[in-house]
């Protein structure tokens, strides 16, 4: 059945990460789950082979295809039968680094993306926190102007890539008096970043290959290009990219459902 949605190059795309999964993911999974990680070599290699920057500009190593790039991307993923692979995946390709994409300065986006797309860097979003869940509006992490940048202090929780990544991309509100929904800002930490630190990996009773970590920052000191966006706009920008980010969720539930009546047709 032909699609109205799914041109060849797509269904090239498809071939390619269906082939990934069956060769490299699934003989796999055991050892990625005792392990608690997806190897930082799997990451390379799928940037490699052009799935992490299917959908960023080409100046930047990526092929510019659209928004059911991530979609076959994430059915196919889901196919895998191990969703902790594919969450891991996606937090970084769709969820995270999106931001950068989508909001970044041409600066920013040339230092960052090349490492994104080719693998090399791993991303992700800390937005969820202890006292607020995933409520955006709540959340107090906060960001003070100190000197010619900011001072990040809070707490996140839930962090998928939490312990794994090299680049974060941190949810803090920059204007207390504002309404909960305005004042919020978001930056771009890296890694070793003094003050900023990955305080424990989680255990969890599924997924265990997708790492989820509790971030704790406390007097983490930023540079000002560091701020990913407009200042207190980070509440708009984070509803507007949950928009992609549910449509790739709904793909991966797709793929898990075909993987599971094949199971049981087998």
């Amino acid at each position: 059945m032909t699609s109205p949605f799914f041109t060849p190059e797509h269904e090239l795309f498809r071939d390619q990460v269906r082939r990934f999964v069956a060769e490299e993911a699934r003989p796999n999974a055991d050892a990625w789950e005792v392990a608690g990680e997806i190897p930082r070599e799997t990451f390379r290699r799928m940037g490699a082979f052009g799935f992490l920057g299917a959908r960023y500009e080409e100046r930047y190593g990526g092929a510019e295809m659209d928004v059911f790039a991530s979609i076959v991307l994430g059915e196919e993923l889901g196919r895998a039968g191990l969703s902790g692979f594919a969450a891991s995946t996606l937090v970084h390709t769709v969820m995270a680094s999106r931001h950068l994409a989508r909001y970044g300065s041409a600066e920013q986006k040339a230092r960052y993306l090349p490492g994104v797309i080719s693998g090399g860097t791993v991303t992700a979003i800390a937005v969820t926190e202890p006292g607020a869940g995933s409520d955006v509006a709540g959340l107090t992490t906060r960001a003070e102007p100190s000197g010619n940048g900011w001072l990040l202090n809070g707490a996140k929780l839930f962090i998928t890539n939490g312990a794994l990544a090299d680049l974060y991309f941190v949810a803090a509100r920059t204007d207390p008096d504002a309404k909960p929904s305005r004042g919020l800002s978001m930056f771009i930490v890296e890694r070793d970043t003094p003050g900023f630190r990955i305080a424990r990996k989680l255990d969890k009773l599924g997924w265990l290959c997708s790492d989820t970590a509790e971030l704790d920052i406390a007097d983490c000191h930023l540079p000002a290009d560091a701020l990913l966006g407009q200042e207190g706009r980070d509440f708009y920008q984070i509803m507007d990219n949950f928009q992609d980010e549910r449509l790739v969720m709904g793909a991966i539930t797709i793929g898990e459902a075909e993987r599971a009546i094949e199971i049981t047709l087998d």
